[in-house]
């Protein structure tokens, strides 16, 4: 570390910075642990905590689940002007889009799956759950339901993958009109670990329910959104006033 003016933790806060702008840290990365920093600065627990609670508090910083500080990232952008696939959409701007499917079964749909599907109670519906990745940092957890009917013995793979262009070209499911509702949400304690933030995170959550061009449900998801590695934008047009 340099020699510079201030207190030790001032010192080692901003040299953690320059580390960060020399990419030695990059974005999404896990940063040593509190034990490994006092080992290499020669100081105290409270001192290293300090610096990184400034950094955390300058947005530099995040803290991941198990209290591990991560250099934190810059906001996926997401557009709202059109239908399309989170794969699809950032796909358009060069970020590497993946999926770890955590569980994928054909069940049969209850009463509130059956009414938003506009399904038979006991219809045969896909249930997945999985992750998604933007470049490789956690950026969502899916509960996604499809109209089995319409994409029988339909597998997800792990790995890059579009799911409307799947749909597509093997069951010949053309999504064409969505309805989608977005709220803020909470994550529980299973969501923080495998999303690897604090308990209790604030999150975007995105309901869809996707239809084909003869108006039959294909899809209902439950999509929770980390809130502040996601960016929602959109264009408005103001319409004429009388």
């Amino acid at each position: 570390m340099k020699k510079k003016s201030g207190p030790l933790y001032f010192r080692i806060k901003e040299d953690i910075k320059e580390r960060i702008e020399k990419s030695e840290f990059t974005k999404g990365q896990i940063i040593p642990t509190e034990k490994e920093l006092c080992e290499h600065y020669h100081a105290c627990r409270v001192t290293i905590r300090r610096a990184l609670d400034e950094l955390i508090s300058e947005e530099i910083l995040e803290r991941g689940f198990g209290k591990s500080a991560t250099v934190k990232c810059e906001p996926v952008p997401r557009t709202m002007n059109s239908l399309s696939g989170l794969y699809e959409e950032l796909e358009k701007t060069g970020i590497k889009c993946s999926s770890f499917i955590l569980s994928s079964t054909v069940i049969p749909a209850d009463k509130e799956i059956a009414e938003k599907m506009k399904l038979q109670i006991s219809d045969e519906v896909i249930r997945i759950e999985r992750l998604r990745y933007a470049s490789g940092v956690p950026l969502c957890f899916q509960e996604l339901y499809l109209n089995h009917q319409l994409c029988p013995g339909m597998q997800l793979k792990n790995g890059e993958f579009s799911l409307y262009k799947t749909l597509d070209k093997e069951y010949g499911v053309k999504v064409q009109v969505a309805d989608q509702t977005i709220k803020a949400a909470m994550s529980d304690y299973r969501m923080s670990a495998m999303l690897e933030l604090p308990s209790q995170t604030c999150m975007l959550l995105v309901s869809r329910t996707a239809y084909d061009s003869g108006g039959e449900c294909v899809e209902y998801s439950h999509t929770y959104y980390v809130s502040n590695r996601y960016q929602l934008d959109m264009t408005l047009k103001r319409e004429e006033q009388n």
